[in-house]
């Protein structure tokens, strides 16, 4: 991924690690790999910058140009090279490094380097041609300005030494930078034993046989290498073949300065041996390219054709339902059935969207899907969530990971509506008359209880409303437990207390209703005695803790034509008022500015 920003710097450790790098390669360059027109045979320097800001190591450009141009003036100073024009020749390798940068912000964005075959070509053709023939122009120039004497051996020295190192080492550093070698080196374990033997096969093999044809100077095996090359692009892919290319390469070059080698056997001189040395190379690599354009090209494709007619079985087979393709980060790739329905989104606008701006998943928490993918759980059967542009509706989701080549490369999610189901299951739940924790009425309990009274009985009915003094502290400071015992021991005292024909439920957390079939006074009497009885119990909390409990009652009395939810709405008015006035107390509805 890479970054023009100026505000992301990089530590200063790795800074003076780099231009150390670039200083040592640089300076080997120079020493070992020029021949006899003063140039470098390849210039592997500006490579390692390269793969530096790639591998995001470096993250910032003006950085990475700024260590370019300091190491390069330096190399060529500890070199022997004490001209003024040391800092033009420095400024071409950080123009280089500059340009290049740009431009793979420009064509691969946030996206990876060498990812696919289209960066690859892309790279070829900047790195390997245009910003080398830029720069040889500058560097060209600049050597006639300083010595007088332009040459079209100069122009060729600069650009097959920038071309070379850049397409030679770039791709294959930034894979050992940024941890996609050792990956992969991790990976043999995991694949078939004798495909994991054959690409080390090939790769030794390979370097192996270029040893010996590049320190032999008899028989002209410049062929044999290339060969190898190409079966072992194709037997160990692009990663193991790029890095294996830049070390014949490195091998190909000492051996040439040391007078070694089939360029030997040329009688054109050592500036011509050289020529044929960087031709030979840029040939080896964009051989290596090639098959490893071709190969992933071709992987991308059996991988797509793969991806597709496995999402299109499942549509096929689950076409009621919405099919939502995940990838690690969250992010919906790609869907298909009843999109828009169930999540509230076409199938086309759902791409890009993250899976939790879709969906409220029940009981999840954010790092649901990244825990998931981290899982050795290949699969979720049942993960309930609701639509947010629909809450009200029930939404049940399959998880299954979808796996290429071994790989966990996303998640195929179905997703149908239980809403139907949810209903019905709900309203199960509200005719349920039983409160499970008290075994009191619950509020639906109530209601159809206390209709049956109210179409026999004109008169002397109180409905009373009750709750905990200060119940959240017990549960917050004993736990939920305790609260459920103290809960289960009141409503055992209620029944106690004001027995049958009276009606007791629990509606909800702490609060009771209780209708009291009496008079105005022996209802009071009633809800006074009950007051009294919990007020002086003592309530267990915990197996060792005890402590006594208040309550808090409103009241209000039915009168013909009033409407049940009235009713209780006054209670409840009225006990907002017992707390008010100081809790543990009865307060009427008519009367509920004073205690009772």
């Amino acid at each position: 991924m890479f970054s023009n920003s100026l505000s992301q710097h990089s530590p200063l450790w790795k800074q003076a690690l780099f231009s150390f790098l670039y200083i040592v390669t640089a300076c080997i360059s120079m020493k070992y790999t020029v021949f006899s027109d003063g140039h470098a045979t390849i210039w592997p320097a500006d490579a390692l910058m390269l793969a530096a800001i790639f591998s995001k190591n470096i993250k910032n450009i003006r950085e990475i140009t700024t260590i370019t141009f300091l190491s390069n003036a330096f190399s060529q100073y500890a070199c022997g090279s004490h001209s003024i024009y040391i800092f033009f020749y420095a400024f071409i390798s950080s123009l280089q490094v500059f340009l290049s940068n740009k431009a793979y912000i420009r064509y691969v964005g946030n996206g990876t380097l060498f990812s696919d075959y289209k960066s690859i070509v892309k790279f070829n053709l900047n790195s390997g041609i245009v910003f080398p023939f830029i720069c040889a122009v500058l560097g060209t120039t600049f050597n006639a300005i300083d010595t007088g004497t332009p040459s079209l051996n100069d122009f060729a020295g600069w650009f097959f030494a920038l071309s070379l190192g850049n397409i030679t080492f770039t791709r294959p550093l930034t894979y050992i930078l940024d941890g996609t070698f050792i990956g992969s080196l991790k990976n043999l374990t995991k694949i078939k034993p004798l495909h994991a033997l054959a690409i080390v096969s090939s790769v030794l093999a390979t370097i192996a046989v270029s040893f010996y044809v590049f320190y032999q100077s008899k028989y002209p095996f410049l062929f044999v290498p290339s060969s190898l090359i190409i079966a072992n692009s194709l037997i160990s892919g692009e990663i193991f073949g790029s890095v294996t290319v830049m070390v014949i390469a490195i091998i190909a070059t000492i051996a040439a300065f040391s007078s070694l080698g089939p360029m030997m056997l040329l009688q054109i001189g050592a500036l011509g041996r050289q020529a044929v040395l960087q031709t030979y190379l840029i040939f080896a690599v964009f051989t290596e390219r090639t098959i490893s354009v071709l190969f992933m090209r071709n992987k991308n494709l059996v991988q797509s054709v793969s991806t597709r007619e496995q999402m299109l079985a499942l549509v096929m087979v689950n076409s009621t339902d919405s099919i939502v393709n995940l990838n690690h980060a969250g992010l919906c790739l790609w869907s298909g059935g009843a999109s828009l329905d169930l999540l509230g989104y076409s199938n086309q606008d759902i791409v890009g969207k993250n899976l939790n701006d879709v969906l409220s998943i029940e009981n999840k928490n954010p790092d649901f899907i990244e825990n998931f993918f981290n899982s050795s759980t290949e699969k979720l059967e049942t993960v309930l969530a609701k639509p947010i542009f629909d809450p009200s509706r029930a939404l049940n989701l399959s998880f299954r990971k979808f796996i290429t080549d071994g790989i966990v490369s996303g998640a195929i999610i179905t997703v149908n509506d239980i809403t139907e189901e949810s209903e019905k299951l709900a309203v199960a739940v509200e005719k349920s008359e039983k409160d499970p924790l008290t075994r009191l009425l619950n509020r639906y309990g109530f209601n159809e209880k206390i209709k049956s009274v109210l179409e026999t009985q004109a008169e002397n009915i109180c409905i009373s409303y009750l709750d905990i003094d200060h119940f959240k502290q017990i549960n917050d400071t004993y736990g939920h437990e305790a609260g459920d015992r103290i809960l289960t021991e009141l409503a055992r005292l209620m029944q106690a207390t004001v027995p049958p024909p009276n009606i007791i439920s629990r509606f909800g957390g702490d609060e009771f209703v209780i209708a009291i079939i009496a008079n105005p006074t022996d209802a009071q009497n009633s809800l006074n005695t009950l007051i009294e009885t919990i007020s002086t119990t003592v309530f267990s909390l915990t197996d060792t803790v005890k402590a006594h409990i208040t309550i808090s009652c409103g009241y209000s009395f039915y009168k013909k034509g009033k409407p049940l939810d009235i009713l209780i709405q006054e209670a409840d008015s009225a006990l907002y008022n017992a707390k008010q006035s100081g809790r543990n107390r009865v307060c009427n509805f008519v009367q509920s500015n004073s205690a009772t």
